[in-house]
Formats: C-alpha cells, sequence, structure tokens
C-alpha cells in the first residue's frame, strides 16, 4: 500500500479567475489560463480547459471518463512510486469542474510548464527525451504488467520537475493520460486491445523496466495505427474494430476518429 498519494490536485483551492489569454487548442478543445482565489494554491497559475461549442454536448461524458482515468493512473502511479527513487516519482494531474457565469464548464487544473510529451495513445513513444522519456515508456510496461495484462495508462505528457537541491521535490508531473483496455470501459481515447499492441509493437525495454522482477508483455505485438504523437479518440459505433482479431489497420486521415493535437497547450509554453 502506498504512503502518500500520486494525486496532483487543486488542494483546496475552490475558485479560479479565468482570464482571456489562451494557452492554446486541440481539434475538440480550448486551454485558458486563470489564476487560483483563495486556498492552497492562491495566486498560482491554472490550466482552464474548455470544449469548442460543437463539443459541449459531449462535455460530461468526457470529464467522468477523465476523472475516472485519473482516478486508475494514480492508483498504477502510487504502485510505481513505492518501488523507484525519489526523483522519479509520479504526480498525476486531477482537476475540478468550475462552471463559469455564462455557464460553460472548465476542467481546472495546476498549469504545467516546460511541457513535453513522452508517449501517445496510438503506440508511438518520444526516442529524443533522454532517461524521462525512457522512464515514463516503462511506467507504461509497468502498468500492464501490474494490471494482469488488462491495460496500460499511456499518453504520458507533462513534465519531468527539477529541483537542484532537493532530489525528494523533483518528479514527474502529469496531465491528460490515457488508458487502453481490454474492456474498453475508459471512455474515447482507449484504443483498446489494438492500442495496447501498438504500444509494445514500439517498446523496447529499458534500464527502468523490469524492477524487482520481469514484467509481462504481450507476444508478437503489431503496430496498428500509423506513428503519431497526437491523441486519438474513436467513435464506440467502430468500437470492434480495436479488437486484435479484427485486421483492420488506420492510416493517418482515415481512423475513423477525432485526433487531438498534443494536448492543448501552444508550444509557446514548452
Amino acid at each position: 500500500m502506498s504512503s502518500s498519494s500520486a494525486a496532483r490536485t487543486n488542494l483546496t483551492s475552490n475558485d479560479v479567475v479565468i482570464s482571456n489569454q489562451k494557452l492554446g487548442e486541440g481539434a475538440f478543445r480550448i486551454a485558458m489560463q486563470g489564476t487560483y482565489r483563495g486556498g492552497n494554491r492562491n495566486n498560482q497559475e491554472a490550466a482552464c480547459k474548455r470544449f469548442k461549442p460543437q463539443w459541449r454536448s459531449m462535455a460530461n461524458e468526457y470529464f467522468q471518463s477523465d476523472f475516472k482515468i485519473a482516478d486508475k493512473a494514480i492508483e498504477m502511479a502510487e504502485e510505481w512510486n513505492d518501488m523507484v527513487e525519489e526523483d522519479e516519482k509520479i504526480l498525476i494531474t486531477k482537476g475540478n469542474i468550475h462552471t463559469s457565469n455564462s455557464g460553460i464548464q472548465y476542467l481546472v487544473e495546476p498549469l504545467i510548464r516546460s511541457y513535453h510529451k513522452f508517449t501517445s495513445n496510438s503506440g508511438w513513444i518520444d526516442t529524443d527525451g533522454g532517461w524521462p522519456s525512457e522512464a515514463m515508456e516503462a511506467f507504461t510496461h509497468f502498468t500492464y504488467h501490474k494490471s494482469g495484462g488488462l491495460l496500460i495508462v499511456c499518453d504520458l505528457q507533462g513534465r519531468h520537475r527539477h529541483d537542484s537541491y532537493s532530489k525528494k521535490k523533483s518528479r514527474f508531473e502529469l496531465t491528460d493520460p490515457a488508458i487502453c483496455s481490454r474492456t474498453r470501459n475508459y471512455g474515447p481515447t482507449d484504443l483498446s486491445e489494438k492500442g495496447i499492441d501498438s504500444f509494445f509493437a514500439n517498446h523496447q525495454c529499458n534500464g527502468f523496466c523490469n524492477i524487482n522482477q520481469r514484467w509481462s508483455r504481450p507476444r508478437n505485438p503489431s503496430q496498428w495505427f500509423p506513428s503519431c504523437s497526437a491523441t486519438s479518440m474513436f467513435s464506440s459505433k467502430d468500437a470492434n474494430k480495436l479488437k486484435v482479431h479484427n485486421r483492420t489497420q488506420f492510416t493517418l486521415g482515415g481512423m475513423g476518429a477525432i485526433v487531438e493535437e498534443d494536448d492543448c497547450y501552444s508550444s509557446d509554453d514548452y
């Protein structure tokens, strides 16, 4: 049992002032910069994410799956944190819903600067990020092993926060993970068995893998999706195509999915 939570939350800050400054946008969401008012995060920066008007009908469903993903990712991160070095521990962001005076729902969470994409949910893996990228790649492998091969936590993005004075304050801070599961229980970014397969088709075990024991992995995995760092969303009506016994391969522009840019932050905030 983990001794501390891997959740990175708004703490006791329940109010936020949302500015007109846009941090960036994806295909269906926009992220605005905000400032917490009151509580533990008073005057700290916040990322306030809302759906574009044409997608607001899916907000409730998406937020529900977002919290479900965050809870499972936090659970897995706590197990990871129990066995790694202090500066390799992971915090998973879990925000809160804020409704503006105009009735628009925002997912509000602590802003992450120096933003980096480590993996996608369709099998892409960053190979140029040094040991932090290797650690995050290994974390995804770890989640497969710990779940008995039922899922992977993927689409890992955020930063490694380095504190030169205290190793205990150095850590990974991640936001908006996805989960690919064999039962496809984690919303539109869950690419099911083909998401799991595609990750392992690209993953080569590194120095972070197989801590204390040999981690399981699928046999002879295939790459089903094009190499793309963006987050992919897949319609439930086509979910049968995500089973590995269905031989459908996907190409860019022909995935039957909404493809989001690398989260909601612009390159100016990297």
